[in-house]
Order: C-alpha cells, then structure tokens, then sequence
C-alpha cells in the first residue's frame, strides 16, 4: 500500500510534526506541538481518518498538540512507549517549565514497546533509541523512519536534560539506527530529512 508523509513544522521551538498516511485514507500523526490548524486542516481536506497519535517521546515540544488532535478527531487512540508515558504527566521530566509553565496530557494512552506494535492501519518496527530521554523510540514502516531527536540531519539530540544518558544514545544511533538499510529516509524532530546513509558517511559525531 502507498505511505505519504506531509511534514508540518508546529509549536514553540519549530518542531517538526507529520502526517503519515496510505491510499485508503488512513493516517497517524507525529509528534503533534502546539498549532494544529494546518494538520487539521489538511487531514479533512483531504479525507483522511486520524487512527492514532504517535510520540516518539515525552518531552513537551513533541506532545502539546495531542489535545487538539484528539477533540477533533475523537476516535484518534495516544501512543507512546511504556518507559515514557511518566513523562506526559510530569512538567518537571517533559520539560513544559522551561516554558514558564506546566503542561500536562492526562487523556488515555496506548503503550508501545521495542518490536513490532500495530496502530490502526499500519504496522511498525519500534527501536527504542534511549538517551536523549529514557523510552525514546524510532519507528520505522517501509523507508520511512520517525526518529524523534535521537538522530538528526548532521546531529544527534541533547543530552543536557533529566533522564538523558549520552553514551546510551550513541550507542543506540550505531548498534540500532545505522544498521537500517542506507536508504531508509529519517524524519526528524527538528530541522531537515536525511538518509540512514548520510548520517552514517557525514555525521559529525560518528
């Protein structure tokens, strides 16, 4: 079945949230923050089925939105890892204080863990990739790679914040992430695509 990915860049620190969907009108979205008009929008326009939320991990950028998703599309199911969903309830650990505020989801949520896990339509390999926060995670479907701030285009996430363990998240990165095939197109958090290729030959930090 086809997969499309629409990035939208929402919320305070420009991250970068998507919209995966297939050729049966089904979509999830990533990593949500705040400003969801134009995901919302484009989701109707287009006539698609919002089936799940999907956080790569819990830090307040990346979830702020799922409110909003989740009043419009009601039937919309929240998904984090296991190891991360302490986070959504916890401004101290998600980081909202930084903000000058608290922010919190306290709605229901599905839990993931490392394998294979199903959210509605579509069927993910789930590499948990800790360090930059305790359950962070990549998901993978197909080429497409959702890594949330552990990789990014010539970087790697932070590793400054509660729960961070540097050493584990490079690790992670070259036992997890660069063993994907080198054509495995990666969606980051923040900033551009890359490849899994790229980043294994251009990667300042390997």
């Amino acid at each position: 079945m086809k997969l499309q990915v629409e990035k939208f860049v929402t919320g305070p620190i420009e991250t970068n949230s998507y919209v995966l969907s297939n050729d049966a009108g089904a979509a999830i979205v990533f990593d949500p923050s705040t400003g969801c008009d134009a995901i919302i929008d484009y989701l109707k326009e287009n006539g698609l089925t919002l089936e799940a939320v999907c956080l790569t991990h819990g830090h307040f950028d990346h979830f702020m939105g799922t409110p909003e998703l989740v009043a419009a599309f009601p039937q919309a199911e929240v998904w984090i890892h296991k190891d991360e969903a302490f986070m959504l309830r916890d401004p101290e650990y998600n980081g909202s204080y930084m903000l000058g505020g608290e922010f919190k989801y306290e709605g229901p949520l599905k839990e993931y863990e490392e394998g294979s896990v199903t959210m509605g339509s579509f069927t993910f390999e789930v590499l948990l990739i800790g360090g930059h926060s305790p359950g962070g995670s990549a998901l993978i479907i197909d080429i497409h790679c959702f890594s949330g701030d552990a990789l990014f285009a010539g970087s790697v996430g932070r590793t400054d914040f509660p729960g961070c363990d540097a050493s584990l998240l490079f690790t992670n990165i070259k036992e997890k992430l660069f063993n994907l095939p080198e054509e495995t197109i990666v969606y980051p958090g923040h900033m551009g695509r890359t490849t899994i290729g790229r980043e294994k030959r251009m990667n300042p930090f390997f």
